[in-house]
């Protein structure tokens, strides 16, 4: 039986930091980190990999072999050619009628998702509706993880109707989604109760200061450091390191909570000063991170939501110079890797007027289609003091404003 907290997949790529699995159910590749032994590891063969609590009672990545399905034993074979991972599995392609012409020209595997097909191999040999033998290389580029570089020369397959599952182009389709929660889901609000097993892992955090005074300072203890560093976690807030670390890089990390040792739920020394950073792992950023004259800077999407920024009364106001000063004070949007991140009016006043600029030219249907902002996010001035009422205060506010995107994700120029 299958784990609900595992990742499952077939081998497609690791190196020293990630490996990754591609689940054939859910025709997504996994990147999972690598904390493995990689002697062990075997390209094509298919694994789970979950985090687990091992020795000392410390998260760590478990790895095994993984029995495959014999729905997916029957239609999809992975093999592995010295660092070159292939795949043997059926496609498909729509006919040529009426409502179809977006999906003109897609090859699609109901194990492997869309396939590109550079060369038009697919198309020359089978026609629309014909299922047919493929073999594809694993080249992940854009949305597509595989590649077809052979088709079965006069082939074609029969699969029973139950097996078969709808295509991207049949009313019954529907494609599987990584299921998303808000931003403050896992954040943790009680800042004295002392942290579960799962709460000390950390999959994202970013460097925001280093060297800095270490205000756990205690010079009775030899092994105290006067300096530390400030780390930054979407679900803790920011975290102390003594380890080091470099100013903008994104790292994967456990958490010390010395107050698990008193075996009390709740203590009363908060968070910040009772935790630590420990176990640090570089990861590749999940958002475009640069330092600039020593201040991090980090860009971010967000949805123009006008409400956020300002009332519906004070949109009736008369001129900017009146309508700014009535723009909301605790403007703000919440992101998945930086928390609360706030707006002040200067921004909110930008990012309105490019959006008001824009959608006057649009026809009416239109005005209301959804609106992209881009920005660039830093460190908050009082980010110290903004901690102790995180996630009430953010850590981040936004710097400047790059542009907006439309609904297909076309930068705008007003």
């Amino acid at each position: 039986m299958s784990n609900p907290n595992a990742t499952y997949g077939f081998l497609c790529e690791f190196d020293s930091r990630n490996i990754y699995l591609f689940d054939s159910l859910r025709r997504h590749l996994h990147t999972v980190r690598n904390t493995y032994n990689p002697r062990e590891l075997v390209l094509g063969r298919c694994y789970s990999a979950r985090h687990m609590v091992g020795y000392l009672k410390v998260l760590e990545m478990v790895i095994k072999e993984h029995h495959v399905e014999e729905k997916f034993r029957k239609n999809v074979k992975f093999h592995a050619h010295g660092s070159d991972v292939t795949a043997v599995t059926i496609a498909t392609m729509p006919q040529n009628l009426p409502g179809l012409e977006k999906f003109q020209g897609k090859v699609w595997s109901q194990c492997l998702g869309f396939l590109r097909d550079p060369k038009n191999k697919f198309a020359e040999t089978m026609c629309g509706g014909e299922l047919g033998w493929v073999t594809v290389k694993y080249a992940p580029d854009g949305d597509t993880v595989f590649e077809i570089i052979d088709v079965a020369q006069d082939f074609t397959v029969n699969i029973p109707k139950e097996e078969l599952l709808p295509t991207p182009w049949s009313p019954e389709y529907t494609e599987w989604v990584p299921r998303q929660y808000h931003p403050s889901t896992f954040v943790v609000h009680d800042k004295h109760r002392v942290l579960s097993q799962q709460q000390r892992f950390v999959k994202h955090s970013v460097c925001i200061e280093t060297n800095i005074s270490n205000a756990a300072y205690n010079p009775q203890n030899k092994k105290s450091s006067e300096r530390c560093h400030h780390l930054f976690t979407t679900n803790l807030g920011m975290i102390r390191s003594v380890q080091p670390v470099q100013l903008g890089k994104w790292y994967q990390h456990e958490v010390l909570d010395n107050r698990r040792y008193n075996k009390m739920a709740r203590s009363d020394r908060e968070f910040y000063l009772s935790a630590l950073a420990t176990k640090l792992f570089e990861i590749e950023a999940p958002l475009p991170t640069k330092v600039v004259n020593g201040n991090v800077q980090i860009e971010v999407e967000f949805p123009f939501d006008h409400e956020v920024l300002e009332s519906l009364e004070n949109r009736r106001t008369i001129g900017w110079y009146q309508r700014t000063n009535g723009l909301k004070k605790d403007a703000h949007f919440c992101d998945q890797y930086l928390g609360k991140v706030e707006i002040y009016p200067r921004h909110a006043r930008e990012i309105i007027q490019k959006v008001e600029s824009y959608r006057r030219h649009l026809l009416e249907p239109f005005k209301s289609e959804p609106i992209t902002v881009v920005g660039e996010v830093v460190r908050h001035r009082n980010a110290y003091q903004n901690n102790k009422k995180y996630p009430e205060n953010g850590i981040f506010l936004v710097q400047r404003i790059i542009g907006i995107k439309d609904v297909k994700g076309r930068i705008i120029n007003v």
